[in-house]
């Protein structure tokens, strides 16, 4: 098990750059150690927002219901990441199921906790939100390469066409 020093050290080198040690070892005292086995579920889709999941050890799936009832990979992730992190800016509930492919290792800092963070208008807080920002922009980022390359496939309209309106609902329906 990584020791609390290690976890602040790779949380200021990987995760949240630009964190002093002290405010690193803020966020540390906020997380909470969580071990998924391979094959179980860490978020669902709908359910309601727990928190931020760091990702350390491991891999996992990114799963989307489908229309007809069924659920579609988005991809796979490996450590280190952050999960949950649309929720828990939006407070909305989580928008995707988190498979664990691999035993996996995630620190959690649950919605409530980092509540007390913004709520104490501690720098950590603010540092990990533009992190953060980061991670979406370049999750958005990559949707976009995969509109491009669909469109470019001449793929069905409809499957471009429903691409498209997908990426104009993800911006109309941030609010910012």
């Amino acid at each position: 098990m990584m020791t609390a020093g290690q976890l602040r050290d790779m949380i200021r080198s990987v995760l949240c750059k630009g964190l002093t040690v002290e405010q690193g070892d803020q966020i540390v005292r906020a997380l909470i150690p969580l071990k998924v086995n391979a094959g179980h579920n860490v978020l669902r889709e709908g359910d309601n927002p727990s928190g931020l999941f760091l990702l350390l050890k491991g891999t996992v799936d990114i799963l989307k219901r489908t229309r007809d009832g069924g659920t579609r990979s988005l991809g796979t992730l490996d450590a280190p990441t952050v999960l949950g992190e649309m929720s828990l800016i939006t407070e909305r509930p989580h928008s995707a199921t988190v498979v664990s492919v691999t035993d996996c290792d995630f620190f959690l800092l649950t919605t409530k906790q980092f509540e007390r963070l913004i709520a104490s208008e501690s720098i950590a807080a603010y540092k990990l939100i533009a992190t953060i920002a980061e991670v979406l922009a370049a999750r958005l980022k990559r949707l976009d390469e995969k509109v491009v390359e669909l469109s470019s496939e001449r793929e069905t309209s409809a499957t471009v066409e429903e691409l498209a309106a997908f990426k104009q609902r993800l911006f109309s329906e941030w609010s910012f």
